[in-house]
């Protein structure tokens, strides 16, 4: 990308940031080793959550955008499975699959990642609802 373009990107990249920011938080999962055999059999016992993780980044919900319908229809019509997601969240934090999200009253998870932080320096996460967590 030459600079003139880039520039003109990161420029776009901004504007969208301050338009369309929102205060939302993540908390990220860790696999613990354990050291001893008192654990063995257990599933779940060896994972540590992070805190809440406060940031300020764009965040789209993508139930009646055109891209989101528009994808929807041509797996449909190829024969393929339709995914569906809350919310897509734009951000410069490399964060992995699964992470909880929250925004507003609401508790999501990072279900599908698209990185473009070689090309223009930010990822594109796909959102769904955990319902299981909300209310």
């Amino acid at each position: 990308m030459d600079a003139v373009a880039k520039r003109t990107f990161n420029t776009a990249l901004n504007r969208l940031y301050r338009i369309f920011k929102v205060d939302l938080a993540y908390k990220t999962t860790q696999e613990v080793e354990s050291s001893s055999d008192d654990g063995f059999g257990d599933i779940g016992n060896n994972y540590a959550e992070s805190d809440w993780i406060k940031t300020c980044e764009p965040i789209i919900p993508t139930g009646t955008s055109a891209s989101s319908s528009l994808g929807n229809t041509l797996n449909m019509l190829s024969g393929g499975s339709v995914e569906d997601y809350s919310y897509e969240w734009i951000s410069k934090i490399d964060l992995p699959l699964k992470t909880r999200v929250k925004y507003k009253d609401k508790q999501l998870s990072i279900a599908k990642k698209s990185d473009y932080s070689d090309i223009a320096g930010f990822f594109v996460y796909q959102l769904q609802d955990r319902s299981d967590h909300n209310g």
